[in-house]
């Protein structure tokens, strides 16, 4: 008994006294940090960085004891400070700067071969630079690694990294981002669940290195987790749901750290914004022909747009945050087609009335995928741009397709006003209009876009467009009804002459299916019904033969006359009106230079024009009487055989007076004789 008791008393008294004397141990400061915690215990001592930041000096000496640096005089890390020379003066920029430079001193006992022996580690003391040593473990109340876990749960363990601004580098050059919001996340619908929950490989003791080489990728492993509580037949449940599963992850649409439930989204959220939630991300559609049509809507854009004011269901009728219907289409052409007579034309009904009558919506409705419809030129259909605060789109739209005129029009009279900032300068749409644009070829109505600004132009070209002595306000009028503008104020410009093919019923080009249905035949037989002598120019016995068939089949027509530059560029090219050609023998002379290139134009079912080579001889001929009639320039058009009948009845009028008066004279005195009773019958 005696023999145990010796034994058993010792033991008690060791394990009374260690513990103690461990307490006591660890709480020990050393005589430095007392003399500092003089000053430094005092709450309200702080100082006013550069920046304005207020940093707090104040140091809790109890919670200083208890940390693994208690025997660490304060001299260890403040190496640059001592008794001697404290307080002094140091400037300091911001909490981020004085966070770093202290965490310096860090290196002087932590080895760098020491900090890198956890892969994570490693990569957050050398890689991720905006991260310093005291913004995850503290400064003055650090504990060790193992005491610091035990008193975390994993969402606190895991945010003492993540609650900065970490961002990862991947193999595409994107940039990952792997900050979280602790207060999104705690009111997020996932605001329970610990992080190993999603992030499985991950915890407490083990935190993996991976790398990924995009960002696509990485939201395909991720989307993974979201797999284990929803099931797939759940999320199939709604048809567009079912859709999206297939074009993006689920991150992208809901979020990763900040995911509302689906009820409390629809409540809180205002519709576009609900809407905003699947549509901000990459997303695209799939026409039934394979092509691919993108419904991603830049927020920012929208926002600016001339609708921003707008709900997304003012424009996508029967989308509402409880209802979403799927719709497919054959391809993105059906696609514009609809929007336009469905959605663009509910509030702009005249402009989209006015697109139907144009070159872009013939091209359109025919198959062309890359004609433009509204949201093409009008800036896209979540990004309208306001024509009244924006008069450049008139330019810069058309320039995605008609880049070649640009040049053209810079050095033009208009487009040097524009490019000197004169706002009212005409540009593109002032001229060719903006919803129903016409190929010039066929129509002079672009002479209406000149007018807009040059109101008095009739008058001023009365002053001297006349035949003296004969002046009338028509002369000028009748010129701008076949004749461009361009025509006489581009001076550098080749000159033709357009003859189309109107229908007279409806006072528009005859449109080629008509002309096809007509003549039997097809494209490709065309040119074989018209041009008979197969010589790749129609004369004057085409032109009329033409004219007849269509005639006999019910088709009245007749060729419309115009004088136009010969290439497009040309026209923009207008020069200040003193050099614009005044000299009328240019056009009205038998040999007139501007008559010499004559061509017939034939409208296509896409709108655009067929331009077929003619004869000169076209505008001279008697079997151009009826199909060209509307079109006559005097000294130009004349035909010879009414020429040389002219010349004969001027002949033969003026020898019948003259003949009966020189008969006259010779049987004068025969009358004279006979009034005197002799000679002649009584």
């Amino acid at each position: 008994m005696n023999k145990r008791k010796k034994i058993l008393i010792p033991l008690i008294l060791v394990f009374m006294i260690v513990p103690v004397y461990l307490y006591a141990a660890k709480g020990v400061l050393s005589d430095d940090a007392q003399m500092c915690l003089g000053c430094h215990s005092n709450k309200d001592m702080t100082k006013q960085l550069e920046n304005k930041e207020i940093l707090s000096l104040f140091i809790n000496g109890d919670r200083f004891a208890d940390s693994i640096h208690n025997a660490t005089g304060c001299g260890g890390c403040h190496t640059d400070i001592s008794m001697e020379n404290h307080p002094q003066v140091q400037k300091v920029k911001s909490k981020k700067e004085y966070s770093a430079n202290n965490s310096k001193t860090c290196a002087m006992c932590h080895m760098e071969d020491q900090l890198k022996q956890k892969p994570m580690h490693g990569y957050l003391v050398t890689k991720a630079k905006s991260i310093s040593c005291s913004e995850c473990h503290g400064a003055h109340y650090i504990k060790s690694i193992k005491e610091w876990k035990g008193g975390l749960n994993e969402p606190q363990y895991c945010l003492a990294c993540h609650k900065y601004d970490l961002s990862m580098p991947l193999s595409s050059g994107e940039l990952l981002h792997l900050s979280v919001n602790e207060s999104a996340m705690k009111a997020s619908v996932h605001g329970k669940l610990s992080c190993g929950a999603c992030h499985m490989e991950f915890s407490k003791t083990d935190h993996p290195m991976r790398t990924f080489k995009n960002k696509k990728e990485y939201t395909a492993t991720a989307m993974k987790a979201c797999t284990i509580c929803h099931t797939d037949a759940q999320l199939r449940k709604n048809p567009a749901h079912s859709a999206l599963m297939a074009k993006a992850s689920c991150v992208e649409c809901h979020g990763s750290h900040a995911i509302k439930g689906i009820s409390a989204q629809k409540a809180t959220a205002p519709e576009t914004q609900y809407c905003l939630s699947c549509h901000k991300s990459k997303l695209s559609m799939t026409m039934k022909n394979g092509e691919s049509l993108s419904i991603y809507v830049d927020e920012a854009g929208l926002k600016k747009s001339a609708h921003r004011s707008l709900q997304c269901a003012n424009c996508h009728i029967g989308f509402t945050k409880s209802a979403h219907p799927v719709r497919s289409f054959k391809s993105t052409r059906d696609y514009s087609l609809f929007s336009i007579s469905n959605v663009c034309k509910k509030c702009h009904a005249n402009a989209s009335t006015q697109y139907e009558g144009s070159i872009h919506y013939s091209l359109l409705n025919s198959g062309n995928p890359k004609a433009p419809a509204c949201a093409d030129c009008h800036g896209g259909a979540h990004s309208v741009a306001s024509v009244k605060n924006n008069k450049s789109i008139g330019l810069t739209s058309c320039n995605k397709c008609h880049g070649d005129m640009n040049s053209s029009y810079e050095v033009s009279i208009h487009g040097k006003a524009w490019g000197k900032g004169n706002q009212t300068a005409p540009i593109c749409s002032s001229c060719h209009n903006a919803h129903n644009i016409e190929s010039t070829k066929m129509t002079t109505k672009i002479k209406d876009g000149c007018l807009k600004c040059h109101k008095d132009t009739e008058k001023v070209h009365n002053k001297w467009l006349s035949n003296p002595p004969i002046t009338l306000p028509s002369f000028a009028r009748t010129h701008f009804d076949v004749a461009s503008c361009a025509a006489c104020h581009s001076p550098m410009a080749g000159r033709v002459i357009y003859l189309s093919l109107y229908d007279r019923k409806t006072g528009k080009p005859l449109p080629e299916e008509d002309l096809l249905k007509a003549l039997e035949t097809d494209s490709n037989g065309l040119m074989t019904k018209i041009d008979t002598n197969a010589d790749g120019s129609m004369d004057a016995k085409e032109v009329w033969d033409l004219f007849a068939q269509l005639y006999k089949k019910d088709v009245t027509t007749t060729f419309m006359g115009k004088m136009d530059v010969s290439k497009a560029t040309e026209a923009h090219m207008i020069s200040g009106k003193a050099e614009a050609t005044k000299d009328c023998e240019k056009c009205h002379h038998p040999q007139a230079e501007f008559f010499k290139d004559v061509f017939i134009v034939l409208k296509k079912a896409d709108g655009k024009p067929t331009v077929l080579n003619a004869k000169k001889e076209v505008l001279n001929s008697i079997y151009t009487i009826l199909p060209a009639r509307k079109f006559y320039a005097l000294g130009s058009t004349n035909i010879k055989l009414f020429d040389i009948l002219f010349i004969v009845a001027l002949i033969g009028g003026i020898a019948v007076p003259i003949g009966h008066i020189t008969l006259r004279i010779i049987t004068s005195p025969l009358r004279s004789m006979r009034k005197m009773g002799k000679g002649g019958k009584k």
